[in-house]
This record gives structure tokens, sequence and C-alpha cells, in this order.
């Protein structure tokens, strides 16, 4: 699945704009599972730091998907997960039909 995911970031034009992180924020902010989060960008590339109220993995998958149906865009995304112990790591990606994107890793603990 890596590879898959790293030939799309390929064949897409990966953004980074205000448009993007309110869209962020406007999920994290919202979102009563949430204790704190930060987030930060790299070369156009979100890394999305998470801490829940009450981790588990089931309440980081319930996170995530509701995450990923607050921000995706309607044309495509894709994602894989990692669990590393104390936290899960996703790597997400979404575009629009137009090849425009966005790339987040995000981390919840």
């Amino acid at each position: 699945m890596f590879r898959v995911i790293n030939e799309y970031l390929n064949k897409v034009n990966i953004c980074d704009n205000e448009d993007i992180y309110n869209l962020l924020t406007d999920f994290l902010d919202n979102c009563d599972m949430i204790e704190k989060y930060s987030i930060k960008v790299d070369f156009k590339r979100y890394t999305v730091n998470i801490k829940l109220k009450d981790f588990n993995v089931e309440n980081s998958v319930i996170c995530f998907d509701r995450f990923s149906n607050a921000v995706s865009y309607p044309y495509s995304e894709m994602h894989v997960r990692f669990n590393e112990g104390k936290c899960i790591r996703y790597r997400y990606i979404t575009s629009k039909e137009n090849k425009d994107a966005f790339y987040c890793d995000i981390i919840i603990n």
C-alpha cells in the first residue's frame, strides 16, 4: 500500500493553503473526542498530532473515520494505518478531480 500512496503522490499536485488548514482546524476544534491537537506544515505536507481524551484503538479508528469524512475531497482518498504501540499513525491523501490534493500524517494518541 505504501507504494500505491507514493505513486499517487507523484500523480497529484500537493497543496497547502489557508482553506485546507481551516478545514482541518474546523474539524479538530469541534470533535468532542479530542483533548488537544497540533498541526505542522513542512514542504506542503501536514502533520496532525491528536491527543484523545480516552485513547484506545477503537476510539482512534472512530476519530479517524470522522476526520476523513469531514475533510476528504469527493473525488479520491486513501490511507494506510500503522499501529505503533501507544499511538496510531495514518498516512492520508485526498484529491480533487483537477488533481489538487493534500497529504497528512495523522498521529493519534
